[in-house]
């Protein structure tokens, strides 16, 4: 039959055996670390999208711009011939 200790005794049990002094200080220098290396490669990869959606947009709008510029170099064209 297995015996569970209570709420407190557990508590304790948990602070002793928790990393103290320069071991705390680098556990939780590590985990920093961890969460900010996590946080700088979602930046990126959300960079690297808005990057490409923007480059996306300037080829929209250079195709777009090319075919307006076509179509008046068309109609002066035209002009000139009159």
């Amino acid at each position: 039959m297995a015996t569970t200790k209570p709420d407190e005794e557990q508590h304790m049990d948990e602070e002793q055996n928790a990393p103290r002094g320069a071991a705390a200080w680098q556990e939780q220098r590590a985990a920093i670390a961890k969460r900010n290396s996590e946080t700088q490669k979602r930046g990126q990869a959300e960079r690297r999208s808005r990057d490409r959606a923007v480059d996306a947009r300037e080829r929209v709008s250079a195709v777009r711009e090319a075919k307006e510029l076509d179509a008046l170099n068309a109609q002066i064209a035209k002009r000139k011939l009159d």
